[in-house]
């Protein structure tokens, strides 16, 4: 079986949203692993020598226990066109570290800078966010997500963002499309649903 992956943003020496990955390595370890002992984040990272200064990524590999610790620079890619790819029998509930099958459907991108994934006509996520809709300056997200996405879920929390679902024919009810994750936040790529390679 595959381990766990978590991201988790480091800004500025700080560990804004930690409360949400924690949850989901407890999710993940109680759910597939049937491991009712928790990995603490926090206490596993003051090990380490964090930056006090600008954005950086970090990725921790665990299962019952942590493998590895990579702390690195992040910066936002640009996305200008997303293409929409097919696959039905695609599942993604948990954060694994074996990613082949997204990135399989990442690699039929062909000119595009990031996919759509759809599964039964139903929109879920890119090949690494999760996606909102703007309409009438409201954000939806798709209900039939792959991974339930920690940025996605704390927006859900806040009511910053609303759950939806949204089919390949809804697109045009749409006027723009965001990328979320723990990295990005809100600040991800946005950009008109016109750029969307069906």
């Amino acid at each position: 079986m595959s381990r766990f992956i978590e991201t988790i943003r480091l800004e500025n020496g700080r560990l804004p949203d930690l409360a949400y990955h924690q949850a989901r390595v407890n999710r993940s370890l109680k759910e597939v692993l049937e491991i009712k002992q928790e990995i603490n984040l926090y206490r596993s990272l003051i090990n380490y020598k964090l930056p006090v200064k600008g954005l950086y990524k970090i990725r921790i590999v665990y299962d019952k226990a942590i493998w590895s610790v990579e702390i690195s620079p992040y910066s936002i890619r640009a996305i200008r066109q997303m293409k929409i790819v097919y696959n039905h029998s695609i599942s993604y509930p948990y954060k694994f570290e074996d990613r082949k099958e997204l990135d399989d459907l990442f690699n039929k991108r062909g000119e595009c800078d990031d996919i759509i994934i759809v599964t039964n006509n139903e929109i879920t996520d890119s090949s690494y966010a999760n996606l909102l809709f703007k309409k009438k300056d409201k954000w939806f997200t798709p209900a039939s997500y792959l991974l339930n996405g920690t940025m996605r879920q704390q927006l859900l929390d806040r009511k910053i963002i609303f759950e939806k679902s949204i089919t390949v024919d809804d697109l045009e009810r749409y006027e723009k499309i965001k990328l979320v994750n723990a990295m990005m936040q809100l600040d991800g790529p946005e950009i008109d649903v016109s750029h969307i390679v069906k």
